[in-house]
């Protein structure tokens, strides 16, 4: 699942009108300081022609030039600003932030510099951050519906969905036909396992770009959650038709056929992804995971190992391993001391907020017939996400057939959080 953040930092996005204000800031600011006539000449030359650079895509360039402006008019917040823009273009956030900060410090009441500096921290992932920062955007200019979807953002990327379609609601009142708030609001409402909603968010947004493959990806997302793994594979046959690059969109295929059963489809997708992306351990251990149900017990261990190679904290891979040698009817996989080792290193080292990991170690138990175990395990995992049913009908199932019983029924509410990035 993925949140647009794109954002038009040029063209369209920066409108002539908002381009001569700045001119003529700069002039003001050129002539407050005392600046001789010439030097104002020289400031406003370099400074067109960094603009220039910046909307040819010769951001070096730019950069060079903005530069220059900054040692003329070292006060000018709106310069520093422009240069954090063609660093947010040239895919150096950090850079960026340092100069939007120094911009805030320079005039506090730029409401600009604080929505791009809250644009830059969603790219590093620093949300709270982000959300602090488009606070004061959003005080300085209420009616800012960029401000107001990039805070949706990184509201998002915190799985406060709640907080986030607020704000995209009111980007979507304030601006009704630009497809990124209605495909970040799909994310969002994904996340609140809003997922009727979240396809007609969807279905708008294609109809406003239909070339976009990351809302075909979305969607698809969205459909498979309801597991209806047809219309998802026909959304991600669309995503790959657009941008045959585009990895998120193989890796759920891989997931969709998972769902159909078919794991030795998703084993080719799988595959293929994974050529993109060598280093990620999410994808060996997914393709790991195909391969045990195909019964490839060796595969399945030596990718599952592969994960945990690239990353020596990846939870989920220790995990699907402890699950794996639990399981396996292979004499040479299966390894009961170590599974019971790596399911309970998962748990420790995982998120205290993740009952998957909770739920594997139950699952490790019940196949090592450990059945008292395996139900105190999985009402320890239910006691982490109540509104699960799957974890229920598991644990009912357990129950059935062990002399072990529940003490209290299990109360379903709301749908837990989506945390699927992908």
């Amino acid at each position: 699942m993925m949140i647009d953040q794109r954002k038009k930092l040029s063209g369209d996005t920066v409108a002539v009108k908002t381009k001569i204000m700045v001119v003529l800031g700069i002039m003001a600011l050129v002539g407050s300081i005392n600046v001789q006539s010439t030097w104002a000449e020289d400031f406003l030359d370099i400074f067109r022609a960094g603009q220039q650079a910046e909307d040819s895509g010769s951001l070096d360039q730019a950069i060079n030039l903005y530069s220059d402006a900054i040692k003329l008019a070292p006060q000018s917040a709106r310069v520093w600003a422009k240069r954090a823009e063609a660093y947010l273009k040239k895919g150096e956030p950090r850079s960026a932030i340092k100069d939007l900060i120094h911009a805030t410090k320079l005039d506090p009441a730029y409401a600009p510099a604080f929505a791009r500096l809250g644009f830059a921290y969603n790219a590093i992932k620093e949300y709270s951050k982000a959300v602090e920062a488009l606070d004061v955007a959003i005080k300085l200019e209420p009616t800012s519906s960029e401000a107001l979807n990039t805070r949706g953002f990184a509201f998002n990327g915190l799985n406060d969905y709640s907080h986030a379609i607020k704000d995209f609601d009111q980007a979507i009142t304030l601006k009704p036909n630009d497809a990124r708030y209605y495909n970040n609001r799909g994310f969002a409402l994904n996340g609140e396992g809003e997922y009727d909603r979240a396809i007609q968010d969807f279905d708008k947004a294609i109809k406003l770009d239909p070339s976009n493959a990351m809302v075909f990806n979305n969607r698809g997302v969205a459909y498979m959650r309801q597991k209806k793994f047809d219309q998802a594979l026909n959304d991600f046959d669309k995503a790959i038709e657009i941008n045959s690059s585009f990895s998120s969109a193989y890796h759920n295929r891989g997931m969709a056929f998972s769902g159909k059963g078919r794991h030795d489809k998703a084993v080719e997708e799988f595959s293929k992804v994974i050529e993109m992306n060598p280093n990620s351990p999410v994808l060996y251990k997914d393709r790991g995971i195909a391969y045990a149900k195909l019964g490839e017990y060796r595969l399945a261990k030596k990718d599952l190992e592969k994960s945990i190679e690239l990353d020596k904290r990846f939870a989920p891979g220790y995990a699907e391993l402890g699950l794996l040698m639990a399981t396996a009817n292979d004499p040479s996989v299966k390894n009961p001391a170590l599974a019971r080792k790596y399911a309970e290193k998962a748990v420790s080292m995982g998120d205290p907020t993740t009952p998957e990991l909770t739920r594997d170690l139950a699952e490790v138990h019940k196949a090592l017939k450990e059945d008292a175990a395996a139900i105190l395990t999985l009402k320890k995992a239910i006691s982490m996400d109540p509104t699960n049913k799957e974890f229920a009908d598991l644990l009912r199932k357990w129950e059935d057939e062990s002399p072990v019983r529940i003490s209290n029924p299990i109360q379903l509410t709301r749908p837990k959080s989506f945390s699927n990035l992908w």
